[in-house]
């Protein structure tokens, strides 16, 4: 029996005519509304939702006329040149660029929404900019222009605007008090830069429900069943402004979308067709993480997370009765492929940079003190006797005292709690064995005049190292998150400048937008605790620029006889998270008890 679709008169939706034995069929259609007036199913417009009802009806499929010619402009116009786009490597145009940028260029202002999720180090800002740039000198209305990025890399994005767009453009940096970042929008500016923990606060958010939110937009606080002063929350300067195009840089930020920052992100976008959804990192977890992403750039495309993973995600609960993701369905690949490939392109290092130097990678082993290994061992065993009594009962509270653990392999620690939340935290201190070592190895000279990068995940950590430094006279620079933006770029330019060998960040402050290729070397103190974020620590260094190098050195400090070597051990042989460890409480068991037979 033929299913017959068509665009309805409103031109923003498919409308389905079927037999009520597809209903189920109709039913798993992503964004998919049974209309009782028409008797007809409705599905957004959109390229998606052509190719599920393809892939669901097949040759039982008869497509109107309207949804014919809407169908081929999209695929002569924006499908397939985006898709020839999407893989080059490089391209003819713009010399300033490299030829994978002038290709990126290209896709961005091809697709219009789009991910660009090239490597990190290989110029997405630029990429973005000068796309925009392309729209604008063809005649597209490109202005107002938001960003949306992290803190540290507010000025750096106002840098790169007038790097890349010569002619010139008012750029506003949003920063200040709220009652500046408020005046700062009154601002007669055209490229509008704001970090992502701001944007909640000039946002119109659904605080009140979605009932309260749509009521606050439909009656514009008149409504007498919600206060004026509800319907102003709602009211932001943000939505204020008809923002013509959308740059997030570092979006799988925005990778929840139950988050505050995702809900904001997607109501300032309000209905500005140009998106641009920057990451070097669009995966963190699993391939569930894209969903939101991709419903940012295209909401009509991807307008239901729970269809979408109902239709294209294989997924198994695990041992704590929540959801493992497993992968695209094998019987989707086709499909998903399909929807997601015109707007999602993505360049690798080795690729299109063969020049850059190789990676060196070492490790240096280090020993506990007796006063460090007695608190490790308690530490240890503490979460030996939860486990074996079933007092952890959630991923989420194993995974928490995992990472103690591995705080306490790293250095003396002590726990407190904070009288407020009676939440607990590791407390590092000294002797640590692994600014020890450290210390040990550049007061013999092991580093020679080669500048030096040092991170770890601990912010503690990388204190208690700056002030042994300090006790040495030794000059370095430090990126925490505990400095301003002008003390951040001060560390950063002196030491690309050379003017410093060291600087020392933190995975979370300096392992996003910065560029430190000066370094010759990386020290990882700590190592990220996941393959996602060690990747983006190890970019900072090998990236545009680490050609003057012959090499790359990268040198972990490992605490011997610790769980820290079975986390190194999962993030060198598996692509994921080491939650892998933790996902099995009784593997996790079996393998502190393992350590504390000094098996590991």
């Amino acid at each position: 029996m033929a299913i017959s679709v068509d665009i309805d008169s409103t031109g923003e939706s498919i409308l389905i005519n079927a037999d009520w034995r597809f209903k189920e069929l109709c039913k798993s259609l992503p964004g998919a509304s049974w209309s009782v007036s028409e008797g007809v199913w409705r599905v957004p417009l959109s390229w998606t939702t052509c190719l599920a009802l393809r892939s669901t009806f097949r040759n039982d499929l008869v497509i109107g006329p309207a949804l014919t010619e809407w169908a081929t402009n999209l695929v002569n116009t924006r499908i397939n040149p985006a898709l020839a786009l999407r893989e080059l490597e490089s391209y003819e145009g713009d010399e300033v660029l490299f030829p994978h940028q002038r290709a990126g260029v290209e896709f961005l202002a091809t697709a219009k929404r789009a991910l660009l999720a090239d490597e990190p180090g290989l110029g997405k800002t630029a990429q973005a900019i000068r796309a925009l740039k392309l729209l604008h000198d063809k005649g597209e209305d490109v202005f107002p222009i938001l960003i949306v990025c992290p803190n540290t890399l507010k000025k750096n994005w106002a840098r790169e605007f007038n790097k890349w767009w010569p002619e010139g453009v008012i750029t506003q940096v949003i920063k200040g008090s709220a009652t500046q970042r408020k005046a700062q929008f009154e601002e007669p500016a055209q490229v509008f830069i704001i970090n992502w923990e701001s944007l909640r606060a000039h946002s119109r958010l659904s605080s009140y429900g979605s009932i309260a939110l749509t009521r606050c937009k439909a009656c514009g606080g008149q409504d007498e069943k919600i206060t004026e002063a509800r319907c102003e929350v709602h009211i932001r300067e943000l939505n204020q402004i008809d923002f013509k195009a959308i740059i997030a840089d570092e979006i799988h930020r925005s990778k929840d979308p139950k988050s505050k920052q995702s809900r904001a992100l997607w109501s300032a976008s309000g209905n500005a067709d140009i998106r641009f959804a920057l990451t070097g990192t669009p995966i963190a977890n699993n391939v569930v993480d894209l969903w939101a992403i991709l419903h940012w750039i295209s909401p009509k495309d991807w307008p239901s997370k729970t269809k979408w993973i109902d239709r294209m995600v294989d997924t198994m609960l695990n041992a704590f009765g929540g959801m493992m993701v497993l992968g695209v369905k094998p019987t989707m690949y086709d499909e998903f492929y399909k929807s997601v490939n015109p707007f999602m392109r993505r360049m690798l290092k080795k690729v299109v940079l063969p020049n850059l130097p190789p990676v060196i990678n070492e490790r240096r082993d280090v020993e506990m003190s007796t006063k460090q290994k007695k608190a490790y061992e308690q530490m240890r065993d503490v979460m030996i006797a939860e486990l074996s009594d079933g007092d952890i009962v959630t991923a989420a509270s194993v995974l928490t005292q995992t990472i103690r653990l591995l705080q306490f392999a790293s250095s003396y620690a002590t726990m407190s709690v904070d009288e407020n939340t009676g939440e607990q935290r590791a407390i590092l201190d000294s002797p640590s064995c692994k600014v020890d070592a450290l210390m040990e190895d550049i007061q013999n000279g092991d580093f020679g005049d080669d500048a030096v990068a040092v991170s770890a995940v601990s912010k503690q950590l990388i204190n208690l190292l700056s002030a042994e430094m300090k006790k040495k006279e030794i000059p370095h620079g430090l990126i925490t998150g505990d400095q301003d933006e002008d003390e951040r770029q001060k560390a950063i330019d002196d030491f690309q400048s050379g003017v410093t060998k060291w600087i020392l960040f933190t995975a979370q402050a300096g392992g996003v937008g910065i560029t430190l290729t000066a370094a010759r070397r990386l020290i990882m103190l700590q190592r990220p605790w996941s393959l996602v974020d060690y990747k983006q620590v190890l970019d900072r260094v090998h990236r545009i620029g680490s050609e003057i190098h012959d090499s790359i050195v990268i040198t972990d400090y490992v605490t011997e006889g610790t769980l820290e070597e079975r986390v190194i051990q999962v993030l060198e042989t598996k692509a994921d998270n080491f939650e892998q460890i933790v996902r099995d409480k009784d593997q996790l068991l079996k393998l502190l008890q393992e350590d504390k037979a000094g098996k590991l």
